[in-house]
């Protein structure tokens, strides 16, 4: 973490509602030492970081030491509460209090420009270390203790016995972050400039995609029917009929991802293929399964579905296909 000047910590505003706790406000917490987690439940580092945060909780429960976390959504479909409360189930978030920063304002009264993001606040309420995406937890632990010590002189914690594991559910599913790991891509027109077919797609049309090739590594590709939207590409009546594909193919990953949900908010499906064929049960990721000879994913809501898994770092072409049609596809992310 860095140290940064001290200066009184902003109230939470904006809050819509809290999870796992009460209303919290910073004057509230006077005493303690507080861990804010600025994280949304699109983002894959911000998942990573969820074991650390409950093992930092679990180190120092003995002190006047409390993780919260602020949601922010980087999605309008993650502003939602029902979708919210359902990550938080999913990923066992069962402890930690989370305020529903719906309309980002505690994001942005924290000056914040990216997920994750960790303030460190003393007992006195003021900001003293702050930290940007992902990191071990050997990072956060030294300057906790420190500013417990602050309040506690007496407060020792063997912090050398204490080492981030990577034997977490999450990290199974979701992978780790790599040197040359394929990049993540959101394929909604306020991020992507265009897709790799030599045809033009209009924003907000329907457009018949022509997919002729060549393909270059790390670019999204259509094929068939689709609208491109502002945070993803829709399937609309006749996508299905039409063979309508998004295909990337990824230079290097052990894990392939990809932020799903639906236009209508009723259950989806779509159908993974790997360099033209469908997976093995071995390379079938946590939302992936064989249904009548095809690898499938069921979408129930939107967030971050694991589709494909392999034991070593990977180059493959992937291709996702409607199999109804109501997909809404946000984004590839890899592990």
């Amino acid at each position: 973490m860095i140290v940064i000047p001290a200066s009184p910590s902003p109230e939470f505003v904006g809050i819509d509602n809290w999870c796992n706790s009460g209303p919290i406000s910073i004057s509230g917490l006077k005493g303690k030492v507080v861990l804010l987690d600025c994280w949304t439940y699109t983002c894959i580092f911000c998942l990573r970081m969820i074991p650390i945060l409950k093992q930092l909780q679990r180190i120092f429960s003995g002190y006047e030491f409390r993780v919260i976390q602020a949601h922010s959504a980087e999605y309008e479909f993650a502003t939602k509460i029902e979708n919210i409360s359902r990550a938080l189930e999913r990923y066992d978030i069962n402890e930690i209090p989370v305020g529903i920063d719906s309309k980002n304002k505690t994001w942005q009264a924290y000056g914040n420009m990216y997920w994750p993001k960790h303030i460190l606040i003393d007992s006195n309420g003021f900001l003293r270390y702050e930290h940007a995406g992902y990191g071990s937890m050997e990072e956060f632990v030294e300057p906790i203790l420190d500013l417990i010590q602050e309040t506690d002189s007496t407060a020792a914690v063997d912090i050398k016995k204490f080492e981030s594991s990577s034997t977490d559910e999450i990290y199974e599913t979701y992978g780790m972050h790599f040197p040359q790991i394929a990049p993540e891509i959101c394929v909604g027109y306020s991020r992507l400039k265009r897709f790799g077919n030599k045809q033009t797609v209009k924003i907000n049309e329907v457009n018949f995609v022509q997919d002729n090739g060549p393909r270059f590594d790390n670019v999204v590709y259509l094929r068939g029917k689709w609208i491109w939207a502002r945070e993803c590409v829709t399937a609309v009546e006749g996508t299905v009929d039409k063979n309508s594909a998004i295909i990337m193919k990824y230079n290097l990953a052990k894990r392939v991802h990809a932020i799903v949900g639906t236009t209508n908010n009723k259950p989806g499906r779509f159908e993974v293929l790997l360099d033209g064929r469908s997976l093995e049960a071995d390379t079938l990721g946590k939302e992936a399964r064989l249904y009548e000879g095809s690898s499938v994913v069921d979408v129930n809501w939107p967030f971050i579905h694991n589709l494909i898994k392999t034991e070593e770092a990977e180059s493959h072409l992937v291709e996702i296909l409607p199999l109804s049609d109501n997909i809404a596809f946000y984004t590839f992310v890899f592990g």
